[in-house]
């Protein structure tokens, strides 16, 4: 029984990738100088047919405020920061006091669950995690995973080193996705250090996205759901 779910699962990931791709990312806008102030917004929105991200204000856009947002600094620190609504995304705003580079988290628990029960299709409960390493005035990187699942980078002379974590251990064998600034999508598979490595040959925002499923039936605001999908967005500038 649960390995016919994990198969229903599996489709069910898999048609967002015969049409275009919805989801969250983090857009992070800043000087990179210390006592400067950096603004993240969580986003919503689509890869249209002209290969445009774009951001949507429908009804998905108040459940990015539901999205919890922490930094932590190279000492461990962590900053919770609130969510403010702008027309087409949330925003929080730090401002650094002093040298390194930050871990930017966000996470949302609380979507709900993707109802496809009037179609015939199953339902599926989504969790995101989103991530990114803002640097100020600092070349070092960030190595070590705090959310459930979790991506961390690090550059290898022209190369980006991508290491991916599941539950704080590095995961083997698995899948990732990258959209490039065009947003174009390359695949990756992590080695048994569970890292994977790319080019970044332009400018722009990268975003890497490794999803895990829990064929865990259960329910969630009175509605059932075959499995859970956890998803991870690294945003890479």
């Amino acid at each position: 029984m649960k390995q016919k779910i994990l198969y229903s699962l599996l489709v069910l990931l898999t048609l967002p990738l015969l049409s275009r791709a919805h989801g969250y990312w983090m857009d992070i806008k800043g000087s990179g100088k210390i006592h400067q102030p950096v603004r993240i917004q969580i986003c919503y929105g689509e890869i249209d047919e002209y290969s445009v991200r774009r951001k949507e204000r429908g009804e998905e856009l108040p459940f990015s405020g539901d999205f919890k947002v922490r930094i932590i600094d190279e000492e461990g620190k962590i900053t919770s920061l609130p969510l403010r609504p702008l027309s087409d995304c949330w925003e929080a705003v730090f401002t650094p006091a002093k040298k390194g580079t930050y871990q930017i988290l966000a996470s949302n628990d609380v979507l709900p669950v993707v109802d496809r029960s009037k179609t015939g299709g199953k339902n599926v409960r989504p969790i995101d995690y989103l991530c990114a390493a803002y640097p100020v005035e600092s070349s070092s990187s960030i190595s070590k995973p705090i959310q459930f699942l979790d991506i961390t980078t690090y550059a290898k002379g022209a190369l980006t080193v991508v290491k991916a974590f599941k539950n704080g251990k590095e995961i083997s064998g698995i899948k990732l996705r990258v959209f490039n600034p065009d947003n174009w999508e390359k695949e990756l598979t992590t080695n048994e250090n569970g890292e994977a490595t790319f080019a970044a040959t332009r400018k722009g925002l990268y975003i890497i996205r490794q999803d895990w499923i829990d064929p865990t039936p259960g329910l969630y605001n009175n509605i059932s759901y075959i499995g859970i999908r956890h998803r991870c967005n690294y945003c890479l500038y």
